[in-house]
């Protein structure tokens, strides 16, 4: 942002203590009123304090307290939070991610992130939809998956008596028991009369 309307402002000289009263002292704005170039200076203080509170402003600017800008600054609500309240309103609706993303001109994966972070895409949430007779979302789904998957016991070790049970004793650096033995060398004989290591049933 330029400065160079500073040159015209008609503060250039007053005592600094002037733009920063102890108390509801008039003579800031009394000076401030007649300045050509009060609009550009209220805009450069309401650049640098953005959004913060009455407490981290001060001063006089642009003929307006600390308290006065506070007031007047709205705050203006991201388009992405507008975006992130559609997508829950559509989803409430019943609609699917890739329905939600070409009404929104967005993408799928956009749509299942916003999902994510409003409280989707979590085994919680995918029993708060069921519980609340709503449609389960991919995201949700997906969470409820994963879970179930780490509910599943993966597989114990091979028994002994078999070929594989045979290779877990020569993985483990152990002399292989006779039954993984005799199971070994009968899946041997079987690959090179059969050409497959596997027993075929008796027809």
């Amino acid at each position: 942002m330029s400065l160079d309307w500073m040159a015209s402002a008609v503060c250039t000289g007053v005592d600094p203590e002037v733009w920063f009263p102890e108390t509801g002292d008039s003579k800031a704005a009394r000076i401030c009123s007649g300045c050509p170039v009060r609009q550009q200076c209220e805009e450069y203080a309401l650049a640098l304090e953005g959004d913060s509170g009455l407490r981290y402003r001060h001063g006089v600017w642009g003929g307006r307290s600390a308290k006065e800008r506070a007031e007047a600054r709205e705050y203006v609500r991201p388009a992405s939070e507008d975006r992130d309240a559609t997508v829950l309103r559509l989803t409430e609706r019943g609609l699917g991610p890739k329905e939600i993303a070409a009404q929104l001109d967005i993408s799928d994966r956009t749509v299942l992130r916003v999902k994510q972070r409003m409280g989707c895409g979590t085994t919680k949430a995918y029993y708060r939809h069921l519980q609340a007779g709503e449609p389960v979302d991919e995201a949700c789904q997906a969470a409820s998956d994963a879970y179930e998957q780490q509910l599943t016991p993966p597989p114990g070790p091979p028994e002994c008596g078999t070929r594989g049970g045979y290779q877990r004793h020569r993985r483990l650096g152990e002399t292989a028991c006779a039954p993984c033995r005799q199971a070994n060398a009968d899946a041997d004989r079987r690959c090179r009369t059969t050409g497959t290591t596997t027993e075929r049933s008796a027809a």
